[in-house]
């Protein structure tokens, strides 16, 4: 997920160049004071002058060599830009005539030359809110890249700069970072499923009981990564019979590669989709009836599974469909399971190209919101209003492998967009993953 090509700098390497540094100019300090007195002190003497200046030019090489890989000359720069963009937008402490600005303190710097996260010990009485309108300023000193300041929760503010961005990985490396609980019910396994990565390569969970997921993108954002991601993340529990995949496929380029995972539940044509997605809709309404004056909240289950519906072009089904009258069983069935369905285990995870209301009128039935690579007018819609200007910059994904699967994630209840990449799902691992969903587990030996 990051600029491969830019190299990544640690606030703890560059402690420790500091050090080397520190004492490259020590020895040199000793080098040039000594050196004149000792090597007059006979053979000794000019041995002892030898091992200093060799000890000299070690050091500094060594230091030198050290500075750069770790980012010393990166941080100078650094320092130097935002010096100069506190001192202009009053960021600094109070300043007499013919005094020295006093600049805030910061610390713990990590990222590249592309995205770096910098950690700041704002003045007191400052606010995050002070920051966040100098935000323009600084991302114009830092060659237009993106700049967003976040409260940490301890006193001090994260400045960061660029869309931060991890490598992709492979679904099953991610997961091989999640400690599986055999103990965790359905539905606590069910509220976050781990499907990609953090801008900080911690694994992310993505929620999905309860809510609906909608997943918008121009061609080529990366929208089947998020999809697999989670249909692949669930196959153990769709073959423990706790959940049940119904597959909408109107392109039919994308789902039909685990065409076997959908059963019976599978349909690309128009009219097909039409009679699939309200035969979801009478068995929600079927499951609404058995379990009104029962429970209140939906509880999953062998007997009661969980139905996540996928809908690879939402925008299609809901808008697209020239026929009138078949457009508007679209509307009544989908419109329907989106109110209704999450409270009975009825989950829509929808995916778009264009999320204006003229292709989907009820977006907001959505909690939650998944915004890829899109034009930056087209941001607000998907995530909310002055998400952009909250750090969703999706305009500036980077193109192609770089920024495919990358997305900014606005879940229900949160109010700030977190920078997420699905992980990676190759074409064969969905086929055999899909071959074998029918074939009975293997015995032990």
């Amino acid at each position: 997920m990051s600029r491969v090509s830019a190299k990544v700098y640690h606030f703890e390497t560059m402690r420790t160049a500091r050090l080397l540094v520190g004492c490259a100019v020590l020895f040199v300090s000793l080098a040039v004071v000594l050196v004149p007195t000792v090597y007059r002190l006979g053979v000794y003497g000019v041995l002892a002058a030898v091992g200093l200046v060799v000890l000299a030019i070690g050091s500094s090489a060594v230091a030198a060599g050290r500075s750069e890989d770790a980012g010393l000359l990166f941080e100078f720069r650094l320092r130097r830009t935002f010096r100069r963009v506190c001192l202009e937008r009053k960021l600094t402490g109070a300043v007499g005539k013919g005094e020295r600005p006093l600049y805030p303190a910061y610390g713990r710097l990590i990222g590249s030359a592309d995205a770096f996260r910098l950690v700041i010990r704002p003045h007191i009485g400052q606010t995050v809110a002070e920051w966040e309108k100098a935000a323009p300023a600084f991302s114009l000193a830092f060659e237009s890249k993106p700049v967003r300041f976040e409260d940490t929760g301890n006193g001090l503010v994260a400045m960061k700069v660029g869309t931060q961005l991890v490598n992709s990985k492979p679904l099953e490396d991610v997961l091989d970072q999640v400690a599986d609980d055999e103990h965790q019910s359905w539905r606590e396994q069910f509220a976050t499923v781990v499907i990609g990565q953090t801008e900080q390569g911690e694994a992310y969970g993505l929620p999905l009981i309860d809510t609906h997921t909608l997943i918008a993108g121009i061609t080529g954002a990366g929208k089947g990564s998020w999809i697999w991601s989670v249909v692949l993340r669930l196959v153990p529990a769709a073959k423990a019979g706790a959940v049940k995949f119904w597959g909408f496929d109107p392109k039919r380029m994308e789902l039909s590669l685990g065409r076997e995972l959908f059963e019976d539940r599978y349909a690309a044509k128009p009219e097909d989709m039409v009679e699939l997605l309200e035969k979801a809709h009478d068995e929600m309404q079927e499951r609404a009836s058995s379990l009104a004056g029962k429970a209140r909240k939906f509880e999953p289950s062998r007997a009661m599974p969980m139905h996540v519906l996928v809908i690879d072009e939402l925008g299609y089904l809901a808008a697209l469909i020239q026929d009138r009258k078949v457009a508007a069983k679209v509307e009544k069935a989908l419109s329907g399971i989106l109110v209704l369905g999450r409270a009975v285990g009825f989950v829509v995870i929808g995916a778009l190209q264009d999320p204006r209301k003229s292709t989907l009128d009820f977006r907001d039935l959505f909690p939650t919101r998944v915004a890829m690579r899109l034009p930056k007018g087209m941001v607000d819609l998907v995530l909310g209003t002055g998400m952009y200007e909250a750090g969703a910059h999706c305009d500036l994904i980077p193109a192609g492998k770089n920024g495919a699967g990358v997305a900014y994630v606005l879940a229900e209840n949160s109010t700030v967009p977190q920078c997420i990449r699905a992980s990676w799902c190759d074409d064969e691992t969905i086929r055999k993953v899909a071959e074998s969903f029918g074939e009975p587990p293997a015995l032990a030996s």
